[in-house]
């Protein structure tokens, strides 16, 4: 069996466990089966046998579970807009569980990714490039703070009544006090892999450091490369994010690709000059070799596509003295 969707990763204080929910992909009735793996938190180690009887149904009811306040799971409903807290063995709504509607909010919004601080009537979400804070949200919620992000957002834990992580499709990791809100530290997983699918962020509480776990494909023999990583983030001066496409990939047009280069508050920098270059072998031409970064730390690359199908690789480069 391989993964398919995950269902989310995330810290248990009382039992000193990491709990890792996963849809797998079988290929006998009915293609599908979830398994709930729990690993030691302090070695990593995976504890007896998982657990997959019973909680398929949770995990369609459920997405994306993350550790709120209180040591209680939340997750993003599957089959409505709704945010409620849900069992952490088996990812089943609870009867008499918290829960909110955000579509229902003014800005109405849709969220995949929700941290809840239920203690201080606060929440952290989001559904692509931004992060939402909220407050009063048992009552009448007010967005109080929006934050861009780098990149996609993968995934979102818990910390502390003020502080959040959170990590990017990238592999970007991102330190949030959202009391302010306001990015307090940006770092990065250790050499991030093209071939990973996605990360998943939890923060052990009792040895106060972050857990990654990379979803990365079987390899070619069958064997599990999910990895575990165990970090104490590092503060950088600058992080420069790789380049995206923000017009359409067509042959023989001129096509827009854009970067952030960001400082270790998440901020913008500027005035600073990125280099750029194609990586052999090119079959188009890069049309602004250099570029400056605007206000938001963004700047912008122009490549004339070829008239046939390529694969080409822009590398980008700056220099940033740390002060």
């Amino acid at each position: 069996m391989t993964p398919a969707l995950t269902s989310g990763f995330f810290y248990m204080a009382g039992s000193d466990r990491l709990i890792f929910h996963t849809w797998l992909i079988q290929r006998t009735w009915p293609g599908w089966a979830v398994r709930r793996y729990e690993f030691d938190a302090d070695t990593g180690a995976l504890v007896g046998d998982p657990f997959g009887t019973g909680i398929g149904w949770g995990s369609i009811y459920s997405k994306n579970p993350i550790m709120g306040s209180l040591s209680k799971i939340f997750a993003c409903r599957s089959s409505s807009t709704r945010i409620m807290e849900v069992s952490y063995e088996d990812l089943v709504p609870q009867a008499v569980g918290w829960e909110v509607d955000p579509y229902h909010w003014t800005p109405s919004n849709i969220y995949l990714y929700a941290m809840v601080n239920h203690l201080d009537n606060l929440m952290v979400a989001a559904a692509n490039w931004t992060l939402d804070c909220w407050r009063n949200i048992s009552t009448t919620p007010e967005r109080f703070g929006i934050l861009r992000l780098p990149n996609l957002i993968s995934s979102l834990c818990y910390e502390s009544r003020k502080y959040c992580w959170v990590i990017t499709n990238d592999g970007v990791i991102l330190k949030l006090n959202y009391q302010i809100p306001r990015w307090e530290m940006m770092s990065t997983v250790q050499n991030p892999a093209p071939d990973t699918l996605k990360y998943l962020i939890t923060f052990d509480t009792l040895r106060k450091r972050v857990v990654v776990l990379r979803i990365r494909p079987d390899a070619v023999d069958g064997a599990c490369q999910i990895q575990m990583e165990f970090y104490y983030p590092m503060v950088k001066p600058a992080q420069l994010t790789q380049p995206v496409p923000v017009s359409s990939l067509r042959s023989g047009s001129r096509v827009i690709l854009a970067a952030n280069l960001i400082g270790d508050a998440g901020e913008g920098l500027t005035p600073y000059t990125v280099s750029g270059a194609m990586v052999a072998p090119v079959e188009g031409y890069l049309a602004t070799p250099f570029s400056g970064t605007e206000m938001d730390g963004r700047v912008c690359f122009q490549y004339q596509a070829p008239d046939q199908a390529c694969t080409e690789t822009l590398q980008l480069s700056v220099t940033v003295e740390e002060s």
